[in-house]
């Protein structure tokens, strides 16, 4: 028995762990607004079986390309609507993320190296929350992480079979874009731009052959645009290049900005604590760009091949969207997994004293997350599903509400039972008797000044709109 647990590697253990904190305590209610608009979208095609519209009330701000929501109602349809159902596959892409990091920082610097990388990322502040809630960024960052592993792969002096790796790369690409547009095609092929300077990396961009295999990549995403403008007579399309491309490249989106360095103070932050390491390999980056920049005016000898590659990501992965005046934390996620490489190098080879109290740090940390702070937000969470179980208790299945704002709560349209409809102010005298509406106080004042007569159906609810920290208080009112 001894013999068998020496022969099981430390990855599997460490990998069994992040599985369970991944998965405990994923049947908490959902995240206004992000994370309930995306399972709206997925309960929507899973229900209709319509999956090229993307309609959810409260959710147009949140409509993206379709993998997420088409794998979300997958989910569904395998385990039924939950909470645990959708978030089971974010868990997983995590995971795997790890797992493509220690396997790359274990062939380039050994296997020490390789379960440092792997602890960084599992048990630092930001990362693997990413697991225990169903955006679409921990799908992008995985087909992120699975080509720039491709990549990684690929390069000179891995001696293996390039063909099984060029597919996977373009896979990723495909599969990247139908998460999310561009960000993919920034990362991995900003990878790419920077090999074309070095003798040693170019052949790698010609060994892909883009010239071929990128128009193929693109023809998923293409093919849905052109099912969704047939459908949508390109009002969706047109909204997309608008929102996601235009937009944000010159505004804050959400008013979400920062100058340049907002990123490199939040990983300060989310790195915590491994974070402590930080500085040590932003010295190292800085060395060998120092020896890049070298090698093109002194004509000195090429940096490494993998250099290059883990210069190409910090470039296209973190300054890149420096550069930008949106900021959203998810933006850089690509980039974790190369500085959790760089700084498990410098781990692996610090005092141990330091090594063993930051790691007992993190343990500490990663259980006061899942076994404290999270099951009490969680509790600070349910009050829409308390108003939406009690409207479907006291209203038949699919009566309509309709509401005159748009209250940005999806998760009380996921929960409820009864479709929610939006209406303007100026539409409500023409409105039928004995309709529903749905209205927060201030609403509920206008209506009644304006004369409508009608009765309050049963309690008012208090609503905590823990994203704009303020509290809503919600009630129907039927029309006489």
């Amino acid at each position: 028995m001894k013999l068998l647990f020496k022969k099981i590697p430390v990855v599997f253990y460490l990998s069994l762990t992040l599985s369970l904190f991944l998965l405990y305590g994923n049947d908490s209610p959902v995240y206004d607004q992000d994370e309930a608009a995306y399972a709206g979208f997925a309960k929507t095609m899973f229900e209709t079986g319509d999956y090229l519209t993307q309609s959810f009330p409260f959710s147009e701000p949140h409509r993206k390309p379709p993998l997420h929501f088409w794998l979300s109602a997958i989910s569904f349809q395998t385990l039924g609507i939950s909470e645990f159902s959708l978030r089971l596959l974010p868990s997983l892409w995590i995971l795997l993320i790890c797992l493509l990091t220690y396997d790359s920082a274990k062939r380039i610097y050994g296997d020490k190296t390789g379960l440092f990388g792997f602890l960084i990322l599992a048990t630092s502040l930001y990362f693997p929350l990413n697991g225990k809630i169903a955006l679409v960024d921990s799908l992008l960052t995985f087909c992120e992480t699975l080509g720039f592993y491709s990549l990684f792969r690929l390069l000179p002096k891995q001696h293996i079979q390039t063909y099984p790796w060029i597919l996977l790369f373009w896979l990723s690409v495909a599969l990247g874009t139908l998460t999310k547009g561009p960000p993919v095609l920034i990362f991995l092929g900003g990878i790419c731009f920077v090999f074309l300077f070095f003798q040693e990396t170019r052949k790698i961009v010609f060994l892909l052959k883009p010239w071929f295999f990128l128009p193929l990549s693109l023809l998923p995403l293409f093919y849905w645009g052109y099912l969704v403008w047939q459908k949508t007579n390109g009002e969706l399309i047109r909204w997309m290049i608008d929102w996601y491309i235009l937009r944000r490249a010159a505004n804050p989106v959400f008013g979400q900005s920062g100058p340049p360095g907002t990123y490199l103070l939040l990983f300060f932050i989310s790195l915590f604590p491994w974070s402590f390491y930080l500085p040590k390999a932003l010295k190292e980056i800085w060395n060998r760009i120092k020896e890049t920049y070298d090698h093109f005016r002194k004509k000195t000898n090429p940096p490494e091949s993998i250099n290059i590659l883990l210069l190409g990501g910090l470039l296209f992965g973190w300054i890149f969207y420096e550069c930008l005046m949106s900021k959203l934390p998810s933006y850089p996620l690509a980039v974790y997994p190369i500085l959790a490489i760089l700084m498990a190098k410098i781990v692996s080879e610090s005092k141990m004293k330091w090594k063993a109290a930051i790691l007992i740090l993190a343990i500490a940390q990663s259980l006061a997350i899942v076994f404290i702070i999270l099951p009490l937000l969680s509790d600070k969470r349910r009050d829409t599903i308390a108003s939406a179980n009690h409207w479907n208790r006291n209203f038949p299945i699919g009566t309509e509400l309709l509401t005159i704002q748009n209250l940005a709560l999806p998760s009380l349209a996921f929960y409820t039972n009864h479709p929610i409809r939006e209406t303007e102010l100026s539409q409500l005298q023409n409105l039928k008797k004995e309709t529903i509406l749905l209205l927060d106080s201030d609403n509920l004042l206008i209506v009644k000044t304006l004369g409508i007569r009608g009765e309050s159906l049963g309690p008012e609810f208090s609503i905590w709109a823990y994203d704009r920290n303020k509290t809503i208080k919600l009630s129907l009112y039927k029309i006489w």
